[in-house]
């Protein structure tokens, strides 16, 4: 997927929304910005934002001298997601239809996304369940999403936020889970999964826990390493979480269903969606 006009304002905002985060100095600020802009004059819009993203946030941690500056919101969303899980797995358990409810679930987390909310580690997570258990989703692709699974040999699931993970779990556990291996980035960039993660929310102590070796916050291949190319040739499926992610993937020719919730202008333009929409969508393999 190509970087719309539409994201270069948006990137500039992220860059001020991350400086202000991590730090006071209104100079930083300005350094920041005028970096970002930069980067954003100079950017190959025939790639996905996540690459634009990913080189300014790069920049701002840099210039803070910060390898990691939202780790403390990180930890934060991680732990209020902890505390949602016995009620989480709880509503899942007791459902007509578990697996698609923890889809549901899953996508509902995808919400906690310092990109679109910087006051992500503090939202009303419960509301935002009960608002994807009353969503539309595509039966079709439920049925196409359990047929895959259960044909697959090898399933890659492809995490994206901080939070989000404790989500992801909850639907690994409706899953043959011996059968996953869940991804996570090479090294922190916003909010998104780190392999720290992983440990923190229990997940690795679940599933095989492997490093895409990118430091944007999507997965595009040619930015990822030869170790994980390797693992997602060999792989029979994916499982997608989040914009960024599906804004990177969406033209492998590898079966892929994509668990997002829509977030901006860009995704009405390209899909054809409202933002805000539940999407549950599937790439047939090529």
């Amino acid at each position: 997927m190509k970087t719309y006009l539409e994201c270069l304002p948006c990137v500039m905002r992220q860059a001020l929304e991350a400086a202000r985060h991590a730090v006071a100095d209104p100079a930083i600020a300005e350094e920041t910005l005028r970096r970002a802009a930069y980067a954003v004059n100079a950017a190959d819009l025939a790639v996905p934002s996540p690459v634009l993203i990913g080189t300014v946030h790069q920049m701002i941690r840099e210039l803070l001298g910060e390898d990691d500056p939202y780790r403390a919101a990180k930890e934060s969303c991680n732990r209020n997601a902890l505390r949602l899980y016995p009620e989480l797995k709880r509503i899942i358990e007791t459902s007509t239809y578990p697996l698609e409810t923890a889809v549901r679930i899953a996508i509902a987390g995808n919400a906690i996304d310092f990109v679109v909310d910087p006051d992500a580690d503090r939202s009303d997570l419960m509301s935002l369940v009960e608002l994807a258990l009353a969503a539309p989703l595509s039966n079709e692709t439920m049925a196409a999403f359990v047929e895959a699974v259960e044909r697959a040999r090898a399933v890659l699931y492809v995490g994206d936020n901080a939070g989000e993970i404790v989500f992801d779990r909850l639907l690994i556990e409706q899953l043959p889970a011996y059968k996953i291996a869940y991804v996570v980035r090479g090294r922190p960039v916003i909010n998104d999964v780190t392999m720290s993660d992983a440990r923190a929310t229990g997940l690795s102590d679940l599933v095989e826990v492997i490093s895409s070796g990118s430091n944007i916050p999507g997965t595009l291949l040619s930015r990822c390493s030869g170790e994980f190319r390797a693992r997602f040739d060999q792989a029979d499926l994916v499982i997608s979480k989040g914009q960024g992610n599906f804004e990177s993937l969406d033209d492998t020719g590898k079966e892929t269903f994509f668990l997002f919730k829509a977030k901006c202008l860009v995704m009405q333009l390209h899909v054809g969606c409202r933002i805000g929409d539940l999407m549950f969508l599937r790439q047939k393999s090529a």
